[in-house]
């Protein structure tokens, strides 16, 4: 049940199976976000005041959130293996994909057999509008020469009819929280040579979601830093190679995994949200563009412990591309995304792209599982690309309508 308060604000009660109220201050202009506030069993007639637990609301509660293995397939959508592991390189992961002038330009990393391993490297490929056609992979970003720094994440941003590139690098090995480090590469691409240069580097970010534009003439991209930090960049004006980095309020108890981090704009509200051990989303917000947040708190939302994708489509639907975990399943056997109404900030629709195992993993792999993880989102012309990894082995890509996304 849902009424509008005097100020504006939409308030929702519910009546659970403990007969405990749950009240839900709503989105107006000026708030932050949504706090889903329970207070405790009543004791006889009594009801204390002591809030015992906060949820930060992203899921609509008047909308049930529909059962993982029910989900119906969606009517259209078409499939596309990219790339397929070969001799050279064994290990794929983290695709990015964007439309820029007439074409689609794909990125990932590359590791000659196992994940975050010296000779490491980004490659892109373009690909006709239809996608009947497609480049062999090149190289965007080299291996570095160094024992125990590599690159790693890249994300890809048509602007100005320009493109760039940003991409990760991280120390290796050890690989913890005290020494991964993270830093970013901005390269452009150069149309008359075909090559991309390296222009910039950014450090204590490392990049995992594409740049959006703020009103007030500036990007903001989210990220992290060792591992653990959630943090976001915010360009200065139209410079992509100059970033102020941010970090995203957050607590050891939160179980952080890697921090990866996708961001939805909202004029000068953002959300972050941002990957845990526990197997929910974890948001912020921010009400001044970016560069305060509150700090970071588990949603209503459950999601599997791994990166997100997050923006706008067209329609003024949020969406935010994710793993889900289905009864009987691996936390990567499940892909889909979830979608608010239009201007709604609340999801409310989840659409199905992947569901149960991928291909099976080779004897010997160390990293690599079967999945279909890290996904890359891109709207254009009426459809919606979305990129993934595939066993951390194959790039694939999953086309829908639009009108797929319909609440």
């Amino acid at each position: 049940m849902s009424q509008r308060t005097a100020e504006g604000f939409r308030q929702f009660v519910y009546q659970g199976p403990d007969v405990v109220a749950f009240q839900m201050a709503c989105w107006r202009e000026d708030c932050a976000s949504w706090l889903w506030k329970r207070p405790p069993r009543s004791n006889a007639c009594a009801v204390r005041e002591a809030i015992v637990s906060d949820r930060a609301i992203i899921w609509d509660p008047e909308v049930p959130l529909p059962p993982v293995e029910e989900l119906p397939l969606p009517r259209r959508v078409t499939n596309i293996v990219l790339h397929r592991a070969d001799q050279d390189y064994a290990f794929l992961h983290e695709s990015a994909i964007v439309h820029h002038r007439g074409d689609f330009y794909i990125a990932w990393n590359n590791s000659p057999h196992q994940e975050s391993e010296r000779g490491t490297v980004v490659r892109w490929i373009r690909a006709e509008q239809d996608f009947s056609r497609w480049t062999a992979p090149e190289v965007l970003a080299p291996a570095l020469d160094h024992e125990t720094t590599i690159r790693e994440s890249v994300q890809l941003l048509s602007t100005d009819g320009n493109l760039w590139a940003f991409v990760g690098k991280v120390h290796c090995a050890p690989r913890s929280p005290e020494n991964a480090g993270g830093a970013m590469i901005v390269f452009r691409f150069d149309e008359a040579s075909g090559q991309w240069e390296p222009l910039a580097e950014v450090e204590g970010f490392h990049p995992l979601n594409r740049p959006q534009r703020v009103p007030g003439g500036y990007w903001i991209m989210g990220g992290q830093f060792n591992l653990n930090q959630p943090r976001v960049a915010l360009s200065d004006g139209d410079d992509l190679c100059r970033w102020e980095v941010v970090e995203i309020p957050s607590s050891p108890e939160q179980r952080l995994n890697f921090a990866e981090t996708s961001l939805v704009v909202d004029g000068q509200h953002v959300t972050a949200h941002v990957r845990s051990r526990i197997e929910a989303a974890f948001v912020s917000e921010s009400g001044d563009g970016g560069h305060t947040w509150t700090h970071l708190a588990q949603s209503n939302f459950p999601m599997s412990s791994s990166k997100t994708c997050a923006g706008h489509l067209s329609t003024g639907q949020r969406y935010l591309a994710l793993n889900l975990r289905a009864p009987e399943m691996g936390r990567r056997d499940v892909l889909a995304v979830a979608v608010s109404g239009p201007d709604d900030p609340l999801l409310r629709k989840l659409v199905l792209l992947r569901r149960g195992p991928s291909p099976a993993v080779p004897d010997g792999s160390r990293y690599q599982s079967s999945q279909w993880s890290y996904p890359s989102v891109q709207e254009h012309d009426g459809n919606v690309y979305i990129t993934y990894s595939v066993t951390k082995r194959d790039c694939c890509m999953s086309v829908l309508p639009l009108s797929e996304f319909e609440t």
